[in-house]
């Protein structure tokens, strides 16, 4: 199936380092009885800009693109999607594909790239799109690797003929989907970091519950909404800081939806400590201080305890009721056997009396 809105947006953990993959999407689709289109933009898989045939431009959901730089890069990459849809739309649509143009006919088109960033390799290219589809299968899409339109129905092989003998629209799109998309992702992320780093608002929590070790609480410090880089968590005893060599476990940044990160620091003590224990969030030029209360919250058990349990008492039932088994299986048999000595002793009983008795006589 041509999916008409996707999107890839992949985190991975390693140690300190964070790997991830960006992409920067037009999607547009027409009703062809109509010949009305409408256009949306994804940045990392969101949804941050739309506009249609009717001319009217929905408002950026990113404030760098309203103005200045930002507002130039965003109109750039705007224009360029719709280049590559109106061509796809005209050529497409009025030429004799064999399309069936009656009913709800719908075709569909995106145009991005995908890319991984790591602070240790860089930058590289990891998928591009110049594809179009009808109604819902795919139609037509180009090759970056072997510099060609490729036809995924019968009904596109005119368009790729057509495409693949026009030098000018093979060099067009492969300038656009392996270096001018990539350039303009690498810029939106710029702004949308710089942006996110201007508004994040860190949160910061610090409690306690209690652990199934006897007369121990997990202390947990929890900060979210912070950008994610730039911010530093420090867990304190007292005035001293409590390191990962006093038995202080870190889940490691973690990103949240909104592309803001958190990260949670635990550590397990005593219940009965009289200790003071604090979490210091320091985000750019500002330090935040969240002292533990000393409430300590009821755990439940977890529910594999209960598991655990029946499942030993079955175990201990099973290993009593086998000797059981065993026994009454051994006594069955003993019976079993004695049965027809039984009847072979009373037969030979019965044949010396009868021979007695015909003696006697």
């Amino acid at each position: 199936m041509f999916p008409i809105y996707s999107f890839s947006l992949f985190w991975t953990l390693f140690g300190g380092t964070v790997s991830v993959s960006h992409s920067l999407l037009g999607t547009c689709y027409t009703a062809v009885n109509t010949d009305e289109f409408t256009c949306v933009l994804w940045l990392d898989g969101k949804a941050v800009d739309s506009y249609s045939s009717n001319g009217m431009d929905s408002v950026p959901r990113r404030n760098w693109m309203r103005e200045g730089r930002g507002h130039s890069l965003w109109k750039s990459v705007k224009r360029l999607n719709m280049e590559h849809w109106n061509r796809g739309r005209t050529d497409i649509l009025k030429n004799d594909t064999g399309l069936n143009m009656s009913g709800a006919a719908v075709l569909q088109g995106r145009f991005g790239c995908e890319i991984e960033g790591n602070p240790d390799s860089g930058v590289r290219l990891m998928r591009t799109f110049a594809q179009y589809g009808w109604n819902g299968e795919d139609f037509l899409s180009f090759n970056l690797s072997r510099l060609q339109w490729e036809a995924s129905a019968g009904s596109a092989v005119p368009m790729k003929r057509k495409w693949n003998r026009d030098q000018g629209i093979t060099v067009e799109t492969m300038n656009y989907i392996d270096y001018i998309c990539v350039r303009h992702l690498s810029d939106s992320l710029s702004f949308e970091a710089k942006e996110s780093q201007e508004t994040a608002q860190p949160t910061a929590a610090v409690f306690a519950k209690r652990s199934l070790n006897h007369g121990k609480v997990i202390l947990t410090c929890l900060v979210s909404g912070f950008h994610c880089n730039n911010t530093t968590v420090e867990v304190y005893r007292d005035d001293d800081i409590i390191t990962e060599e006093d038995g202080l476990l870190s889940s490691g940044i973690r990103p949240n939806g909104d592309g803001t990160c958190q990260l949670r620091k635990s550590l397990d003590i005593s219940n009965s400590t009289e200790a003071s224990y604090s979490c210091e969030v320091q985000f750019r030029s500002l330090k935040q201080l969240v002292k533990w209360d000393g409430t300590i919250w009821e755990r439940a058990a977890p529910r594999q305890d209960y598991d655990y349990y029946w499942f030993f008492m079955t175990l201990v039932l099973a290993i009593g009721l086998v000797p059981l088994f065993f026994v009454f299986m051994r006594l069955l048999r003993d019976r079993w056997r004695r049965q027809p000595n039984q009847r072979t002793e009373d037969l030979a009983l019965s044949v010396i009396e009868r021979v007695d008795g015909a003696q006697v006589e």
